[in-house]
């Protein structure tokens, strides 16, 4: 089965695959959740479309990001599994094994870094199947290589999450944390027997330069109150897209996005089914051709 957890052979899965997910991918759970895509998070309110479009023009860069929470249950896992749709087409994809990750894959010559990402179902001590220990700055590590990263994690805030990794106990080097290039965070409250979940905002991380290093953080978009408008700031996006090796013409970019998500939103059923999902990843992946050409391919990391 394509994608299954397991020998670095068994994890690359095709975009659309709706079996790409091994099982572990999703915590403590007895069967695989219902797939969802990116426009159907987009109709629930979670995603407004400009920010689902600046997302996907930052991933066909091959930007890292992770989706953080405090609270367990916000939609971590769900979030950052619809975003794996946006990769760029091709992209081979590597479930890491948690604690037991051997990382074979990064001497293996048939593996292409540029066009491979690597997935965290979670960075937490919570469970072996969850990266942390010396796994975690392995990984963060291969950003450099040309790997993409995406995965999950318990933080509120960029600078919870950067203490998280670069303090103890798992001391990564601060210059490895800053290749995450986006931290997105989401919310999560109840409402009577109502749960209400959304991005509460989009941080950016970047190297300081000069002796002393450090991460300098970006506000890509914010909501001021709950519920309330969530706005992408363009100089944000632009210079994370600058970063990525392309930041010309992201506007009208992002806006031509955001029209192909509209129409997909407006087109397909609610509940999206496996098959709606896969004939959406492919549509993404015609559209990354068509937006970005070259720069879908990104830089080797930083």
């Amino acid at each position: 089965m394509a994608g299954k957890w397991g020998r670095q052979a068994d994890a690359r899965a095709a975009a659309g695959d709706p079996i790409a997910e091994p099982l572990g991918w999703w915590g403590p759970v007895w069967q695989r959740p219902r797939p969802r895509s990116v426009v159907e998070l987009i109709r629930d309110g979670v995603l407004p479309v400009e920010v689902a479009a600046t997302l996907w023009a930052l991933l066909a860069r091959r930007a890292s990001v992770v989706v953080a929470a405090g609270p367990s249950g916000a939609g971590k896992t769900t979030l950052a599994t619809e975003l794996l749709d946006l990769l760029p087409a091709g992209t081979a994809r590597f479930f890491l094994r948690g604690c037991y990750e051997p990382f074979a894959f990064l001497d293996d010559p048939a593996v292409v870094p540029r066009r491979s990402a690597l997935l965290a179902n979670e960075i937490s001590p919570h469970l072996p199947i969850y990266l942390w220990g010396p796994a975690v700055a392995r990984a963060l590590a291969a950003i450099g290589q040309g790997f993409q990263f995406v995965g999950t994690a318990h933080a509120a805030s960029a600078e919870a999450f950067v203490g998280m990794l670069a303090g103890y106990p798992l001391r990564v080097p601060v210059a490895d944390v800053a290749r995450v290039d986006l931290l997105v965070l989401l919310d999560a409250w109840g409402d009577g027997a109502t749960v209400w979940r959304e991005v509460r905002g989009i941080s950016t991380l970047a190297p300081l330069g000069g002796p002393n290093g450090g991460i300098a953080f970006g506000s890509l978009a914010s909501r001021a109150v709950r519920g309330g408008p969530l706005r992408v700031d363009p100089a944000v996006a632009t210079a994370a897209a600058v970063r990525r090796g392309g930041g010309n013409g992201l506007g009208p970019e992002i806006a031509a996005r955001s029209t192909v998500l509209v129409e997909l939103a407006g087109r397909s059923s609610s509940p999206t089914t496996d098959r709606e999902r896969a004939e959406t990843a492919t549509i993404f992946a015609r559209e990354n051709a068509r937006l970005t050409g070259a720069a879908g391919d990104g830089r080797a990391g930083r």
